[in-house]
């Protein structure tokens, strides 16, 4: 058996194989315990949990290391708490901690054992009469179909609360073969993003946006696509999360910026009612300090007005971020920039968003506009949604309108602006640029 570790913080003394702060194991005693367990076996049979602390940067950042300090004992203490008595407990990262189970290997009583963790570390924590609600994720893995190494079992445990992560956070996942097979996939894209980026292989296509009671193009989305020189034309669906998630994704976004402003300020010296153009900020721009000010330089240096440009951002995405990014959006506003909530409807708290994100438009979400006609639930919630932008005095567009009863549903109902199939697919500028000039002239 692998007795509970769990020494006293101020017991841990330089060099020893205890996490000075929490009184368990630290990585490299933790690891110990874990190899050793591995070797007392031909074949062992045991389990390991990671557990990571959800958005603990964040909670460091608001709250204080201090304070954040003090939540990471806590957790200790309730996971010891929560662990059968001869787990091995340790602290592997700077928010993440691992329970080695020795004695267990049943996937059912691993999964019942982390939901009891779960549980437990989602109770409030009162300290210095604040209460603070830490969420956790676990990645599980059962030994030996995880490895035979500790490192290696340790990061398959990792892959698996990756997975946990990206589900939504607070559940917990198992380790399953196949995760490193996707990692590497992974890897490959990202490179290969790279890449793309450095030999110029991104492009953007504008989807035009129209005036149901004309159909005046009146707006154009800006779309990245990237020209694969093997596979073609690559959709975003493909790669777009990918290089949201990369070291890239700041120097992209600006080049989308510059690109679809530099069109923009082509259409408004070409015609006299040019199209306002639509562009989609990546979450590691919003969390950049100086958005504000690379937005200002462009328009600036393009001498492009700023009720050309107009930004969409999705609530989730707006919500994920602090108040400096808020503030920097709404001197946009105040600027002229359009600010756009997309996909209104599908987050967790469209209408109190509404509240403390002042937009300027609603983009319903074509979920809820593809069974308009057929299904009166989507009905309801996008007449609710055109009165809340009436109520609000916001203007309020519809996407993915395919056939012409979706056109006549929404002239209905008062809202006149939509893009989707109905009025053409994401095109090259040129495209747009000629059905332009077929509906102004020049």
């Amino acid at each position: 058996m692998v007795a509970k570790s769990g020494a006293r913080a101020t017991g841990a003394s330089p060099g020893s194989d205890l996490d000075p702060l929490t009184g368990v194991d630290n990585r490299q005693g933790f690891l110990k315990r874990l190899e050793a367990r591995l070797q007392a076996e031909a074949v062992p049979r045991c389990a390991l949990l990671l557990i990571g602390i959800d958005d603990f940067r964040a909670f460091n950042d608001m709250h204080g290391h201090a304070e954040g300090d003090v939540i990471l004992q806590r957790v200790a203490r309730r996971l010891r708490d929560a662990s059968p008595r001869d787990a091995a407990i340790g602290r592997v990262g700077s928010d993440e901690f691992g329970v080695l189970l020795p004695s267990i290997s049943d996937p059912t009583l691993v999964r019942h054992i982390g939901a009891a963790i779960l549980s437990m570390l989602s109770s409030p924590h009162e300290h210095a009469g604040r209460r603070h609600h830490v969420l956790a994720s676990i990645g599980a893995c059962v030994i030996p179909a995880a490895g035979e190494q500790g490192s290696d079992v340790l990061a398959a445990a990792s892959l698996a609360l990756a997975r946990a992560k990206h589900d939504g956070g607070r559940t917990i996942r198992f380790f399953k073969p196949q995760m490193r097979s996707d990692v590497t996939a992974r890897l490959s894209l990202v490179q290969a993003l790279h890449e793309a980026y450095a030999q110029r292989q991104f492009e953007l296509l504008y989807q035009p946006q129209v005036d149901l009671r004309d159909g005046r193009i009146c707006g154009a989305e800006a779309l990245m696509r990237w020209r694969h020189p093997a596979r073609g034309l690559v959709v975003p669906g493909l790669f777009i999360d990918a290089l949201a998630a990369s070291s890239i994704a700041s120097d992209v976004g600006m080049w989308l910026l510059q690109t679809a402003c530099a069109q923009a300020r082509s259409w408004s010296l070409a015609f006299a009612r040019p199209p306002r153009v639509a562009i989609n900020l990546f979450a590691a721009q919003l969390s950049e300090s100086r958005l504000l000010t690379e937005v200002r330089h462009v328009l600036r240096a393009l001498e492009l007005a700023p009720d050309c440009l107009e930004i969409e951002i999705t609530e989730t995405i707006a919500l994920q971020q602090g108040d400096e990014v808020a503030d920097q959006l709404q001197a946009l506003r105040r600027d002229g920039v359009t600010l756009t909530c997309d996909d209104f409807g599908t987050g967790y708290a469209s209408l109190s968003f509404l509240k403390s994100f002042p937009v300027d438009r609603l983009k319903i979400d074509q979920s809820f506009i593809r069974n308009v006609t057929q299904d009166p639930v989507d009905a309801a919630i996008v007449r609710s949604v055109i009165n809340v932008g009436k109520s609000l005095h916001i203007g309020v567009v519809a996407e993915g309108v395919e056939t012409t009863e979706q056109r006549d549903f929404l002239l209905a109902n008062d809202c006149y602006e939509a893009q989707g199939y109905l009025y053409g697919r994401p095109m090259p500028a040129d495209r747009l640029t000629e059905l332009l000039r077929q509906q102004q002239g020049g």
